[in-house]
């Protein structure tokens, strides 16, 4: 094993070697990772189009065209099919389960995320690359509030806990408690008048059937959720502005969560001089189109600063789509673009989603990889790019993308992809080996109990999961059902890497 590990960071020296060539300390890209909520692979014009050869009824221009100007990739996943585990895998380059604090996400605004001072993340890569950092939106991963339940005037965890020189921060985005902007740490007043105050769910403008979910609580007296995608995308948009002109000297890293497209589906009236509310068949396909609104206003100011050209920009979601507008699906359209299941699911509708990579004059535009891939890949490329190598006994699961980006290199990265879900009638657990997918179900989420083979997919020929190639009974595939089964169990008990 150690010569292996050994080899592995000669190969990865090499990697960052090679490609530091063409990337002198001058022109270091920026770094923009845009992470949408809920947005599955359907949900985007250019695949819409693509599966039925109609246009979108839910055009997204701006996506469509990052489509067209850089590499999109079939077969990308996110780290989850829900998004509280996703935010921590993104963070870190590790499957959740890998947390023994919260292995199946932090979903509480009072949960402790897991994430000590000596993990690998994301802002203390870029960091520690002389980046200057950013985060907007959704934080996802717990919280600190001394003051709490009294006092939340002030966190001392979230985005400011990792490193970020700057944020603007919903510790659980728009859908539960509190209901407070965050700016450094600190609550972020929506009018001179606001108080923290409890706040009924009437305001929280979600629908009749999430009373009981208990989504009132603490939180800004004139909070209005609505008002979410204006204020992060033009904060975001400022912060580009701002650091974009230095840029060549000082290059940015800026991680944006965005709200949309979760519940409450509270469309903005307008935004970047573009009707939202009303402009689709549904609320959903309107937050879509904010969704889409907001990527344009971002191209737009790093065009601007003249920082586009030098930008590396990602585009990508937290699970699959939601697939519940009535009105969207009786006219036509599919979230998960022709996927078994949606958000939540333990099938490819619940995990597989976009994944967009642009980057002017390193990544060829419109162009198409077919390599297996995860959203938290992007803590091993951000190692690459900015040259500070990550301990891979530490950070697990997470591929350098450079290669693929560069062309160089059609290989899998991921020798294992791993898949859990908390679906009703679950919990389900997956493996996936080349095109062969296992999926299992076990009697509880707090261990692997009872943990039973139920259904086999060859991916290949089978893309769409039907029940009735379902391989699971082939004498033919006893063995591999097996190990597949063996394999999983091994590395849920003894930690080992997924990756080749």
């Amino acid at each position: 094993m150690k010569s292996i590990s050994i080899l592995k960071n000669i190969y990865f020296l090499v990697l960052i070697t090679g490609f530091s060539i063409n990337l002198t300390a001058q022109d270091q890209p920026n770094i923009v990772i845009l992470m949408a909520d809920d947005i599955g692979v359907g949900d985007i014009g250019f695949y819409h189009k693509q599966r039925t050869g109609k246009e979108p009824l839910v055009p997204t221009p701006n996506i469509d065209a990052l489509i067209a100007n850089g590499m999109r990739f079939s077969d990308a996943h996110s780290p989850s099919s829900l998004c509280a585990p996703t935010r921590y895998s993104m963070m870190t380059g590790n499957y959740a389960y890998r947390n023994t604090n919260s292995p199946w996400g932090v979903w509480s605004p009072l949960r402790n995320d897991g994430i000590t001072d000596d993990f690998t993340t994301l802002s203390r890569i870029a960091k520690t690359g002389g980046y200057t950092t950013a985060f907007f939106g959704k934080w996802g991963l717990g919280g600190v509030w001394n003051g709490a339940p009294e006092d939340y005037s002030k966190t001392e965890g979230g985005a400011q806990k990792f490193g970020f020189d700057y944020s603007i921060e919903l510790p659980q985005g728009i859908q539960n408690k509190p209901y407070v902007y965050y700016e450094n740490g600190k609550w972020m007043k929506l009018k001179t008048d606001s108080e923290l105050v409890h706040i009924p769910f009437e305001q929280t403008e979600y629908d009749e059937g999430n009373r009981n979910r208990g989504r009132d609580g603490i939180g800004d007296s004139n909070w209005n959720p609505s008002l979410a995608g204006p204020i992060l995308a033009n904060k975001a948009v400022n912060y580009i502005e701002q650091q974009g002109k230095n840029s060549a000297k000082n290059p940015f890293f800026m991680y944006y969560c965005s709200q949309a497209v979760h519940v409450p589906h509270s469309p903005s009236e307008s935004l970047d001089g573009k009707k939202i509310k009303g402009s689709t068949p549904g609320n959903h396909g309107d937050m879509i189109a904010e969704l889409d609104a907001q990527v344009g206003m971002m191209i737009k100011a790093l065009k601007k600063t003249g920082a586009y050209k030098n930008t590396l920009f990602v585009f990508t979601s937290d699970n699959g789509g939601l697939n519940h507008d009535k009105a969207l699906k009786d006219a036509g359209h599919d979230s998960s673009n022709g996927f078994a299941g949606k958000k939540a699911s333990i099938y490819e509708g619940g995990h597989r989603v976009p994944f967009v990579a642009v980057w002017p004059g390193k990544i060829t535009e419109n162009s198409e990889s077919h390599v297996p891939i995860i959203g938290q890949d992007m803590v091993a490329t951000l190692s690459a790019i900015v040259n500070v190598p990550i301990d891979d006994s530490k950070v697990l699961d997470s591929a350098n993308l450079l290669p693929i980006f560069q062309q160089q290199s059609t290989e899998p990265l991921h020798k294992y992809l791993m898949h859990r879900s908390q679906d009703v009638q679950g919990p389900f657990h997956a493996i996936r080996e080349g095109n062969f997918k296992l999926i299992m179900i076990v009697n509880s989420k707090k261990n692997l109990e009872g943990l039973k083979a139920i259904e086999l997919y060859n991916l290949k020929d089978n893309i769409q999961e039907k029940k009735n190639k379902n391989l699971i009974n082939e004498p033919g595939q006893a063995e591999r059902i097996q190990e597949m089964q063996k394999t999983y169990l091994d590395l849920l008990n003894n930690g080992g890497t997924t990756l080749f």
